[in-house]
């Protein structure tokens, strides 16, 4: 398997857009940091960066990110752009604003090889859509059942910019996923696993790639706890060890299947990530 991280535990969320030269220099030593002192495999770019801080994450960026991949060799992946956006909505100017928005990012990373797509098919709006307990049943299935229909529109428009196979579709709280894997594998795509958003939903990850270990193309790893009954939240993003995630029977049945993938360790700072660096040591 291939454990890679994401920039955001080194670089964060913000960008000083007045400082381009200073901001994208920091970003790509941030890629190098990772690979050569964390030892990391692969690095996870994120695709909202290129459209909220375009005069930084350009197509010169993109260009820096690939001459540093050929010359230390680490694989790369892209996770799509998805804040303020949704692939599943109702509102089609909003549905084809996230398709032009994807495809801007798609355009825009070319100079790289990039291992897989990561996709959040929906927004905000649809998972609460989908939450209201006082909706007659009719009427919400009949929501439901549009939603899906434009998630479907969504993935066939975004398989004719890049080889579907490559393309890996995340689950995400609050819509049930079983209604998507239909889809994915009409349109001949795969699967982001994101094992603490299903821990956090009270899922269970081993049962989950065990049944659908041929869909999985990309895996996201961090710790989670789920919603207790004494209202307590569920909580994601967790390091490694801090959660309920049976994270070394994960591990042991990734190498015992011979996952030959991309794993990412989504955590957002630089400590969490270095705590679960270690638990994963052994299959680095």
């Amino acid at each position: 398997m291939i454990i890679g991280t994401t920039l955001i535990p080194l670089v964060g969320w913000m960008v000083d857009i007045r400082q381009p030269d200073k901001e994208r220099d920091r970003h790509l030593e941030a890629v190098r940091v990772l690979v050569e002192r964390y030892k990391i495999q692969a690095i996870e770019l994120n695709g909202d960066f290129a459209l909220l801080y375009p005069r930084v994450i350009d197509r010169g960026y993109y260009e820096d990110v690939a001459d540093l991949q050929q010359e230390l060799g680490f694989a790369c992946t892209l996770h799509l752009p998805f804040l303020w956006l949704d692939g599943a909505s109702l509102n089609e100017p909003i549905r084809q604003a996230t398709m032009q928005s994807m495809k801007q990012v798609v355009e825009a990373t070319q100079p790289l090889h990039l291992e897989s797509y990561t996709l959040h098919l929906w927004g905000v709006w649809t998972s609460m859509l989908t939450g209201f307990q006082e909706m007659p049943p009719e009427e919400k299935q009949g929501f439901f059942d549009e939603i899906i229909r434009r998630a479907e529109y969504t993935l066939a428009e975004f398989g004719d910019l890049v080889s579907p196979e490559n393309v890996c579709v995340e689950n995400l709280p609050a819509f049930p996923f079983d209604h998507i894997i239909p889809l994915v594998e009409r349109q001949g795509m795969r699967i982001c696993l994101d094992v603490g958003h299903l821990a956090a939903q009270g899922g269970d990850a081993l049962a989950f790639v065990t049944e659908h270990w041929e869909k999985i193309g990309e895996i996201h790893l961090h710790d989670a706890v789920p919603e207790t009954e004494k209202g307590s939240r569920a909580r994601d993003h967790l390091p490694l060890g801090e959660g309920e995630v049976d994270y070394l029977t994960f591990m042991r049945i990734l190498e015992e299947g011979g996952y030959d993938k991309v794993v990412i360790l989504e955590l957002n700072t630089e400590t969490d990530l270095l705590q679960s660096l270690e638990k994963v040591r052994p299959w680095l």
